[in-house]
């Protein structure tokens, strides 16, 4: 590509190309129709043949279908000089790998809503069984407004359909090593568990700095195999504990450990992007327009999960009195705002004992409980899997307590709700 080439006599292409990792060539250009920046990709010229232009197509099929703000828009298609390309919204900002580098450490709640957005896209792929197996910080941008971008489809896969479920055997790379899900580098069929894998890496390298496996490939591959991930509040010690349990849920070697859905995932982010500090140097205030708009449309009912009619209050300097109202709030059976007090219990006495404390176990335990009382087993599972090895790795495996925990988890598995539970709805709802 020629800079100052005109493509269909509409899209002049600037001086230089855009630094790319992946395959091809990435432009910055101006739609004098339309009079705006855009941006063209275009199949490189040295690698072109007729698998990576079926690829090519494929990726470009797949970002249009995905509708949702949370991915590039697509504009365009053609072709120059016997090379396809594809027109794309422009993006300004940073991906997520060159803010951890820029801004290390991210503020806790920017993780969590750059999280919960990354989640929503995802919420969106499942809805069309599409996977994207790529889910990395290189591949996510935050944009001055504070909104987030997830790109490159190119790895994407979206199954029982002949369009779009296979990749050619040109594809040599299946994943990052890393931020790839075990059953991705076995080789296994994927779902959409896997992109939750990747998107617990994501936010463990958010939070840290540095992805939770580090090393030579065969070192990270073993470490993913055989081990369960660290803690992030190990490396930060500011990490909420309710943050670290569900990285660390999403970072399950078995994918039936993770988090069931990105639904789930979001409910559990968006109450902690609460309050969100300025990015010095990125977010500016064209961020107060998106904002408006979108905090109308999130007062829009949700209609996805049970609500409760009194809110959780924050921990009080006596947490006898904070575990008295956890009590009170469960026998009136608002479970949810039950676990929510004795996750804040529990964060609040981490803070101050440490995570190993018998008592911040307690806590944990009893957040855990409330959702079974929800009908959530799934979820209270993969809480209490979560404590158990906590407890193995403080108390050894043939501790009492070590022992009671495995009968409990046992039992909720297999127990199954007759009935879900009746939704409220309140002042206090917790969405």
């Amino acid at each position: 590509m020629v800079s100052g080439t005109s493509l269909k006599d509409r899209y002049l292409v600037g001086r230089f190309p855009v630094p790319h990792r992946g395959l091809g060539e990435v432009w910055r250009a101006y739609d004098t129709l339309l009079e705006r920046p855009v941006i063209v990709k275009l199949v490189g010229a040295g690698t072109m043949d007729r698998d990576l232009i079926r690829r090519f197509r494929r990726e470009t099929l797949l970002t249009a279908r995905l509708d949702h703000p949370g991915v590039p828009a697509v504009y365009d298609l053609g072709e120059h000089e016997g090379r396809p390309y594809v027109v794309l919204e422009y993006i300004a900002g940073l991906n997520l790998t060159d803010l951890v580098a820029e801004q290390n450490p991210i503020p806790v709640g920017w993780v969590a809503a750059i999280g919960a957005q990354i989640s929503s896209v995802l919420m969106a792929a499942r809805r069309i069984d599409l996977v994207h197996r790529d889910i990395k910080p290189g591949n996510v941008m935050l944009a001055p407004s504070g909104a987030v971008k997830v790109l490159d489809f190119g790895l994407a896969v979206v199954y029982d359909d002949d369009r779009y479920s296979r990749i050619t055997q040109s594809e040599q790379r299946l994943g990052t090593m890393g931020y790839m899900a075990p059953e991705q580098a076995r080789g296994e069929r994927v779902d959409h568990r896997t992109d939750l894998y990747g998107l617990g890496a994501t936010l463990f390298d958010l939070l840290t700095g540095q992805p939770p496996f580090v090393g030579a490939t065969t070192t990270i591959v073993r470490e993913q195999m055989d081990h369960p991930p660290p803690r992030p509040a190990h490396l930060r010690p500011d990490v909420p504990a309710a943050l670290g349990d569900l990285v660390r849920a999403l970072l399950a070697i078995r994918p039936e450990d993770r988090p069931a859905s990105a639904a789930e995932v979001y409910a559990d982010l968006a109450p902690l992007s609460r309050d969100l500090p300025p990015i010095p140097g990125l977010l500016d205030d064209t961020a107060e327009a998106v904002q408006a708009y979108a905090a109308v449309v999130g007062r829009v009912p949700q209609q996805t999960r049970p609500t409760t009619t009194l809110a959780a209050e924050p921990v009080k300097p006596d947490p006898a009195q904070g575990e008295k109202r956890a009590k009170q709030l469960h026998a009136a059976g608002e479970y949810r705002a039950a676990a929510r007090q004795w996750r804040q219990l529990a964060d609040h006495r981490a803070r101050q004992y440490g995570d190993d404390d018998r008592k911040v176990f307690d806590l944990r335990l009893q957040a855990a409980r409330a959702h079974v009382s929800l009908g959530e087993h799934d979820r209270a599972v993969r809480q209490l899997n979560v404590l158990l090895q906590d407890r193995i790795r403080v108390d050894g495996p043939d501790h009492a307590a070590v022992r009671s925990l495995r009968q409990e988890i046992a039992r909720v598995s297999t127990e199954r709700p007759t009935s879900p539970p009746p939704p409220r709805r309140g002042p206090g709802s917790d969405h």
